[in-house]
């Protein structure tokens, strides 16, 4: 693998990422690292962080521009702008405006705007005419790395050829000649999961059931990226979402937003991502504060078809679960809990513990190590592609530039697979839950499961109680600590009482 500096082919990606944090000690590493692109995948500031009478505002256009412009501004960012590496990137909720939004929010148009200035991007661009259209932001980018200067390794849009809204009529064989070894193209899909999302459901019935009929991207987003990936002959597809799409964490989506809260959504999605020209797809995700890796396995009805589906999620450039030295928290001055010391080592506690007792079969574990793929500390993702070996080396870097987590995935087995771990039952068990939710349209669809099969409904309710009876154990420790050593206190004052009754 070449990794002469100015030769390597590098793409680097990170989310969440707050201005209420002084010192952001990651882009010294991703500048050291020398990556053609740099791609936000959500989160570049906490807008949504001004709280008057109890009540947290939601980001107007002005504000939002002033802490882009700020985030422009950081010493390590800027230093990072002036290299001439290429920013691309999405939004996620808290450079949105508002917390866990929706299509509903007031200013998704007028921010989306200032979030595709902030990219740096012209008012020609394909990404800010959807942006001031109301559209969202949402686009592609191409990547040839058979040039050997990294800032040229852009495509036009016009020569990408994949921007539906550039190039409406496209002949298919114009981008799907078959896979060569000289391709060296890489495509870099961002998606919007705030500007046309339905609000989650309300009631506790669509909540439990998970029958709500609410869509992720909106028909327009979707008919785009259905039509642009699928014109794509890269030899990688690089997807990203602000929020997790493999993840299954929580009944309520409310609360801990994930793909799965819309499940016909989820399979749309799938549908796209796996269409037969669609070579080696990586889903990156941000939003959770962690990193993981995750993969499912997908068959295709009526055949034997298996395609594997991996999802790198990189979150927490600032702040983390692990992140107990500074604060856990972005919006920091909204947490009055956020800077004690004994809270922020509790809730790392809690991750861990929930990572090693919760039935998460989409978790990679290593072949090698038998360690599971995830950390709760600062990071940022890594995508080196070794063009000689056709394989993918994905990397979780940590703050001071150390690999937290290394992956190798060959180009060929990030499109097909021979034998999965997933049972038979599994996939149809899944594919009758998707018939009656009527989310199967085609008898060709993809069923995509968790790469070591279905968790067990009893395991992850135990699991549940297990870590709700350990979070209640520790909120209640500093108050039961306190009585505890008064009780002892009182018992030995007694004890004393008595003795010298005795003795008298």
């Amino acid at each position: 693998m070449n990794t002469t500096t100015g030769t390597v082919s590098r793409i680097i990606l990170g989310s969440c990422n707050s201005q209420h944090h002084e010192h952001q000690p990651l882009w010294p590493v991703v500048q050291s690292r020398n990556p053609t692109s740099f791609v936000w995948a959500g989160d570049a500031v906490y807008a949504d962080d001004r709280k008057v009478e109890k009540q947290i505002l939601d980001a107007s256009p002005e504000y939002l521009k002033h802490l882009l412009q700020e985030q422009r501004n950081e010493p390590g960012y800027k230093s990072l702008l002036e290299s001439g590496v290429e920013i691309f990137g999405t939004i996620d909720d808290h450079d949105y405006g508002t917390n866990n939004g929706d299509k509903t929010f007031r200013w998704r148009r007028e921010n989306a705007i200032e979030f595709v200035n902030f990219l740096d991007l012209p008012d020609t661009s394909p990404m800010m005419k959807r942006a001031a259209a109301g559209l969202g932001v949402y686009g592609v980018q191409v990547y040839d790395f058979n040039e050997p200067n990294p800032r040229k390794r852009l495509l036009s849009d016009e020569a990408a050829g994949l921007d539906p809204d550039v190039v409406p009529d496209l002949d298919p064989s114009a981008t799907q000649e078959p896979l060569s070894i000289g391709n060296r193209l890489v495509a870099v899909f961002v998606l919007d999961v705030r500007s046309n999302r339905t609000p989650w459901p309300k009631t506790l019935k669509e909540k439990v059931m998970n029958k709500n009929d609410g869509c992720m991207l909106g028909d327009e987003q979707f008919k785009w990226f259905e039509t642009a990936i699928g014109r794509s002959n890269a030899t990688v597809n690089i997807i990203v979402t602000g929020l997790q799409v493999h993840a299954e964490r929580y009944y309520d989506s409310a609360k801990v937003e994930n793909w799965n809260g819309f499940p016909k959504s989820q399979h749309r999605l799938y549908q796209a991502l796996l269409q037969p020209n669609v070579r080696a797809p990586i889903v990156i995700s941000g939003d959770v504060h962690h990193a993981q890796l995750l993969r499912k396995d997908c068959r295709q009805r009526g055949s034997n078809t298996l395609r594997p589906l991996y999802e790198v999620t990189t979150s927490g450039m600032t702040h983390s679960w692990g992140s107990v030295e500074t604060s856990t928290c972005g919006r920091i001055r909204l947490g009055r809990l956020c800077n004690v010391t004994y809270m922020n080592h509790a809730k790392r506690f809690v991750l861990h513990f929930a990572h090693h007792i919760f039935p998460w079969n989409e978790l990679i574990v290593d072949d090698d190590s038998n360690q599971m793929q995830y950390t709760l500390n600062l990071n940022v993702a890594e995508l080196e592609f070794d063009w000689e070996d056709r394989q993918v080396f994905t990397r979780i870097l940590g703050h001071k530039g150390q690999t937290i987590l290394e992956q190798r995935w060959p180009f060929r087995s990030l499109t097909s697979i021979e034998e999965t771990m997933v049972a038979d039952r599994d996939f149809q068990s899944l594919s009758h839950r998707l018939q009656r939710q009527a989310t199967i349209i085609d008898q060709d669809d993809w069923i995509c499961v968790h790469y070591t099969g279905s968790p067990s409904p009893v395991s992850f309710a135990m699991a549940s109680i297990a870590t709700a009876s350990l979070v209640s154990i520790l909120l209640s420790a500093p108050l039961l600590i306190p009585i505890l050593l008064l009780w002892l206190l009182l018992t030995k004052r007694r004890k004393r009482s008595s003795s010298k009754q005795k003795s008298e």
